[in-house]
């Protein structure tokens, strides 16, 4: 039940977001960021996306490898399982 909950508030903020990166002030990406840490425990598919934008991006590998060090237990183990070695 808390999964789903989860999954539907995750995908309700991301929807949010979205549509508030298009405004002139991009206010949107906190959604996008609430978003992820509603999902990234909730829904498997969303580590292996992190997981390809990660290597399609060394500005957002490194900012995302600063940031797992702060975050909580769940949310540091999957984030370390989106970390492809190159750093």
């Amino acid at each position: 039940m808390f999964k789903l909950l989860a999954r539907i508030v995750g995908f309700v903020l991301l929807f949010i977001g979205i549509i508030g990166v298009l405004t002139p002030i991009p206010f949107g990406l906190v959604f996008i960021m609430l978003a992820l840490m509603f999902l990234v425990p909730t829904t498997p598919a969303v580590p292996r996306v992190i997981k390809r934008w990660r290597r399609k991006s060394v500005w957002l590998d490194e900012k995302m490898f600063a940031i797992t060090r702060k975050m909580p237990m769940p949310y540091r183990r999957i984030l370390r399982e989106t970390e492809h070695g190159e750093l």
